[in-house]
C-alpha cells in the first residue's frame, strides 16, 4: 500500500495522485490518502467505485485518512488521459471561488472632470459618498495635489471619507502637497504619506484607478 500525505492540496490534486499511485507495482492495488477537506473525501470515495475497489474512511488529526484497496491492475489503468479519468470516476471540483482584485484610488483634484467647476465639486462629492457605501469600498484611497484639500477641516468630504476609514479603507494625503497648500496642520482625516510609498502603490497589485 502507498500511502499520500495531501493536507492542503485541492481538488482535483489528492485524486490524480491516487489514481498514480495505484499504478505502481508497489501499491498492489492499494492507497491510503491523508485530506483535510470532505471534497477530497467525497472525490477519493468516487475513485475507489469507478475502479472497482473498497474504500474505508477514517477521521485522524487535522482531516480523514481514505483508503482504496482491492483495484486491480487493469481497473488501475487510465489509458485515456487525466481528463478523462476523473470524468469517468465521476470527480466534481467545486469552482474557485473568484477573487475581487482591491483598488487603490487616487485623488489629484477637488473636484471630478473637466469644465463645470461647480459640477465637479458635486459629482466628487457624490463619488466619494457612494464609495463609503459600497458593498466593497476600495482597499486604499490617496489625495495629491489639489485633492489634498479634500480631507482637511473645512471640506465638505470630511464626513464621507470618515467613513471610508472606518469601513477599512485606507486613507493617505500626500505630505508634499499638504505643505504645498500650507494644509499640514488642518488635515481632519486619514495619515499622511510620501512619494516613495505612493510609487508603491502604482507599481504594486492594486488595481489603480485615478480620478
Amino acid at each position: 500500500m502507498v500511502e499520500l500525505n495531501c493536507f492542503g492540496e485541492t481538488c482535483p490534486k489528492p485524486v490524480i495522485r491516487a489514481m498514480k499511485a495505484l499504478q505502481e507495482p508497489g501499491s498492489a492495488g492499494a492507497v491510503r490518502v491523508l485530506v483535510d477537506n470532505t471534497v477530497a473525501v467525497e472525490n477519493l470515495k468516487r475513485l475507489a467505485a469507478s475502479k472497482q475497489g473498497a474504500v474505508s474512511v477514517a477521521e485522524v488529526q487535522g482531516g480523514w485518512a481514505v483508503e482504496i484497496s482491492g483495484v486491480s491492475e487493469a481497473d488501475a489503468e487510465w489509458p485515456s488521459g487525466e481528463e478523462a479519468a476523473l470524468a469517468e470516476a465521476g470527480i466534481a471540483c467545486p469552482a474557485p471561488e473568484a477573487t475581487r482584485q482591491q483598488v487603490t484610488v487616487f485623488v489629484g483634484s477637488r473636484a471630478l472632470g473637466q469644465g463645470s467647476p461647480e459640477l465637479g465639486d458635486i459629482l466628487i462629492k457624490g463619488l466619494v459618498y457612494a464609495m463609503a457605501q459600497a458593498e466593497e469600498p476600495p482597499h486604499r484611497i490617496v489625495f495629491f495635489n489639489d485633492g489634498a484639500a479634500l480631507t482637511c477641516e473645512g471640506s465638505p468630504l470630511v464626513d464621507d471619507v470618515r467613513e471610508l476609514e472606518r469601513r477599512g479603507c485606507e486613507v493617505l494625503t500626500c505630505g508634499t502637497c499638504l505643505d504645498f497648500h500650507g494644509l499640514r496642520d488642518r488635515l481632519a482625516v486619514g495619515g499622511v504619506t510620501n512619494l516613495y510609498a505612493i510609487s508603491e502603490f502604482v507599481l504594486g497589485t492594486d488595481k489603480v484607478v485615478t480620478l
